[in-house]
């Protein structure tokens, strides 16, 4: 069975699961069929090509019927990135979720949060990645818990995501981190051949309305 009908029937059989736990997870039953157009976007463009079929099966099962979907795999992966959890302080987390997968490519990834915007004496959001820091954004001066960026969500997606690309291209490495649904709260990313993360935002552009891909 080649790899794309193999995949097919896994999302066939684990899209039923995944609909059974729609009462567990942030996606609703029209934003679950998205997921599966996604993944079945991305395995058409070739994301999952040269790794074992039973890895493969695992990989497809596990973000079908997991309520956190996460995967990761030799010089690729696919991670939660919810906007809304990014900008109140996430970011090191998500990113450092990569540190195996990035190594694989070339990048010796290290992050840290500068100012948590859980500091009560934080004027902002701010981290450092690989010893650049990233202003995310300031507070506004009339309230210093309010973002005074008008798309916090988004700037904590793919500010964060256009460094580690920058890092990926200082590094050679043919791969490059995409984002799915950026900012919003069912935001992914995956990070995978820049060739089949190109072929698939194609296909989202073709698609629109389903699903969004950027490749920062």
């Amino acid at each position: 069975m080649n790899t794309v009908n193999m995949v097919k029937r896994i999302l066939g059989a684990a899209g039923v699961v995944r609909r059974e736990l729609i009462g567990n997870t942030a996606l609703d039953d029209s934003e679950a069929h998205h997921f599966e157009d996604l993944l079945h976007a991305l395995d058409s463009a070739g994301l999952w090509n040269g790794v074992a079929d039973d890895e493969r099966t695992a990989i497809v099962e596990t973000l079908m019927t997991s309520d956190e979907p996460e995967a990761t795999w030799t010089a690729g992966g696919f991670w939660r990135a919810d906007g809304e959890d990014l900008s109140k302080g996430d970011v090191e987390a998500w990113l450092t979720g990569m540190t195996k997968a990035l190594a694989d490519c070339g990048v010796d990834l290290r992050v840290s949060t500068v100012f948590s915007p859980g500091d009560p004496a934080s004027t902002g959001y701010a981290v450092a990645i690989n010893g650049v820091m990233l202003n995310l954004y300031d507070f506004a001066p009339d309230n210093l818990r309010v973002p005074a960026s008008y798309d916090p969500w988004t700037d904590c997606s793919i500010i964060p995501a256009a460094e580690v690309n920058r890092l990926l291209v200082n590094a050679e490495s043919d791969r490059r981190l995409a984002l799915v649904w950026p900012g919003s709260q069912d935001g992914f990313s995956v990070l995978g051949h820049m060739e089949v993360l190109q072929r698939a935002a194609a296909s989202a552009a073709a698609d629109a309305g389903s699903w969004g891909l950027v490749v920062p």
